[in-house]
């Protein structure tokens, strides 16, 4: 760090500084980050994608979860045992490699306890510095919660939610993104399987039973209705990241990369996460009210023109020559970041028909250019940057990042 800036100081960053991890700490904001992989239905040749791909819509990508990232520790041995304290931070860490400052690795070294162990018959003296690289997961588990109904169609999990304090005076809280869950049971110990995953939320659906009628003595199916308190078990999911993302006091090179690559703004993040082009970035602290008319299509879902929708706000149509209202979670539930989904026929607008929707919507940016860097100072490697630009300059009207639950209930998310 620089001499008398601690992370705590009054003084103000600017990008010109060295500081960039308290940058990051005093500056950042809560980040629901989206990697980008390219589509197996990209032609080798000429990198066109297949318009007609039912994995990625046309778009020649799909997004998923980092779920590992890397983490550097430097430490000094305090005598010549060859063990090394392990920090805080990389208490769960998996070990990958150790080594010293004249470029000698340790092949041996071993995670034992609260040290790493060198394992090694090279002469060690006490003051010597070392750097231990971790691979740390991004993934974290919450062994039990129980879920409430929040009348969107969704159970939600409010235990999954982060908060931040001291942003511009604003107090906020967000939630991150289902994986997987392992175990879900109502208060008759039915137990359920997610049919989607959206944020902190999960979607379920009734148990059904045949019985027979007592008075025509026909089969008909009767719904098992859902019994609250909903206990979950062994939750996976994917907290959101704090990164920096700033349009003003840069640099003369960072303002000038912006303005090459035509973004919006920089993003600084920390050396450890792999942020590259086309990945996707929604700021969590803030949303702002869009309006829009859809028509109805003939698809399982209806998509919205914005990237990553919180909430509706209203969503009404005309029938029977009047106004009418639908009701989420009653006759539609919103999935994924920007899709309509209708669960009651008998109140949802004709194939074809318009329909009028508001909604709050989250900033979205897309990379389009990460900028290198490679120096390090006071043995300290930087964060890393990119340059973003708003999503809705792309004008994209076809959804992204739907989240589905796979096969094996781990990261179904396009």
């Amino acid at each position: 760090m620089g001499v008398g800036l601690g992370r705590n100081s009054p003084v103000k960053l600017t990008l010109g500084k060295d500081n960039y991890e308290a940058l990051i700490e005093r500056h950042g904001q809560w980040i629901r980050w989206r990697t980008s992989i390219k589509c197996a239905c990209v032609q080798k040749n000429s990198m066109q994608p297949d318009i007609h791909c039912k994995i990625c819509g046309g778009r020649g990508v799909i997004f998923s979860y980092q779920k590992n990232q890397v983490g550097f520790d430097i430490e000094m041995s305090s005598d010549n045992s060859g063990l090394l304290p392990i920090g805080e931070r990389f208490k769960n860490a998996e070990l990958v490699e150790v080594y010293d400052r004249d470029g000698n690795k340790y092949q041996n070294a071993q995670k034992i306890g609260d040290f790493v162990n060198l394992n090694t018959e090279k002469n060690l003296k006490k003051g010597n510095y070392y750097t231990i690289m971790w691979k740390m997961s991004n993934t974290k588990l919450l062994e039990n919660a129980t879920a409430k109904n929040n009348n969107m169609g969704y159970f939600q999990i409010e235990s999954l939610k982060s908060s931040r304090t001291d942003i511009d005076g604003i107090y906020y809280d967000v939630s991150g993104d289902i994986v997987s869950i392992e175990k879900i049971i109502d208060a008759n110990n039915l137990e359920y399987e997610a049919k989607e995953f959206r944020l902190n939320q999960f979607r379920i659906e009734n148990h059904t039973e045949i019985i027979e009628d007592e008075e025509t003595g026909e089969k008909i199916e009767k719904i098992i209705p859902i019994e609250e308190p909903i206990t979950v078990k062994n939750v996976y999911y994917v907290p959101p990241f704090i990164f920096a993302l700033l349009n003003q006091n840069l640099s003369k090179a960072d303002s000038q990369a912006v303005i090459d690559n035509q973004g919006d703004a920089l993003c600084i993040f920390p050396y450890g996460c792999d942020i590259s082009q086309d990945d996707v970035l929604t700021v969590l602290a803030g949303s702002y009210v869009n309006k829009e008319v859809i028509a109805r299509s003939d698809f399982e879902t209806d998509t919205l023109g914005v990237y990553f929708v919180y909430d509706i706000i209203s969503c009404t149509g005309i029938a029977h020559g009047g106004i009418v209202e639908y009701k989420q979670g009653k006759d539609f539930i919103l999935i994924g970041t920007n899709k309509i989904k209708w669960i009651n026929e008998e109140n949802s607008p004709e194939i074809g028909e318009n329909y009028s929707i508001s909604y709050h919507v989250l900033p979205t940016y897309k990379v389009v250019k990460e900028i290198p860097m490679i120096r390090t100072s006071e043995n300290q490697r930087f964060p890393k940057k990119c340059v973003v630009k708003l999503h809705t300059s792309y004008s994209e009207q076809v959804g992204v990042n739907k989240q589905v639950v796979g096969r094996n209930g781990i990261d179904g998310s396009l």
